[in-house]
């Protein structure tokens, strides 16, 4: 059966998803992935990646969905990163240790906030909760949830299929919800599967 673009546009239950370089866990990582607005701190600072990067990144989205804005607009990894520790506080010590770049001094952001790059990152940016335009709870299970997306590190970062029960998502009608057998076809019935594989770009 073929559908028009018409067609589609009229189809609410019809998803189109750019597979971009999808990637295997046995396949080999680039160092880099990801658009620049949504990359994941650990791809920034070269800790490898799987599919926690993908939550990372739908979370930047959800974000600018809501408010119409791109969360970190930037250009440069040490900007990036500034932007992060300005809107979701210190990048924990272990990440900064633990990295190869060299972004940090004696583990913290090697960031110069009254440059005119630190003045921007100033003016431009705040701390996440400060975006919150209400305290109703559908605002604040909303950013609840953008929070845990935005874990900084990937391990303790919500999985997508945590994400799906969290509720924020309680109001969507049930034939709108991923039941247990589309989440089988979204690669997440079981932990060993769930980050089999990543969608990033």
């Amino acid at each position: 059966m073929s559908l028009s673009l018409s067609t589609l546009a009229l189809r609410s239950d019809v998803r189109l998803i750019d597979f971009g370089s999808a990637t295997f866990d046995h396949e080999h990582h680039s160092t880099i992935v990801s658009t620049r607005h949504y990359r994941a701190p650990e791809v920034i600072l070269e800790l490898g990646w799987s599919q926690p990067c993908d939550v990372w990144s739908i979370g930047c989205i959800m974000f600018e969905l809501h408010l119409g804005i791109t969360l970190f607009q930037t250009h440069d990894n040490r900007e990036h990163l500034a932007m992060m520790e300005r809107i979701l506080g210190p990048i924990p010590y272990r990440m900064a240790r633990k990295t190869r770049t060299k972004y940090f001094y004696h583990g913290k952001l090697d960031w110069d906030e009254k440059s005119s790059a630190g003045r921007y990152v100033r003016d431009n940016c705040k701390p996440l909760l400060r975006y919150l335009q209400s305290n109703s709870e559908e605002y604040r299970q909303l950013f609840d949830l953008i929070t845990r997306m935005l874990d900084y590190d990937p391990s303790q970062r919500i999985t997508l299929r945590e994400a799906l029960k969290h509720p924020f998502f309680n109001k969507l009608p049930a034939h709108q919800r991923l039941g247990s057998d589309r989440s089988r076809c979204n690669g997440e019935s079981s932990g060993s599967r769930e980050r089999s594989h990543s969608l990033s770009r």
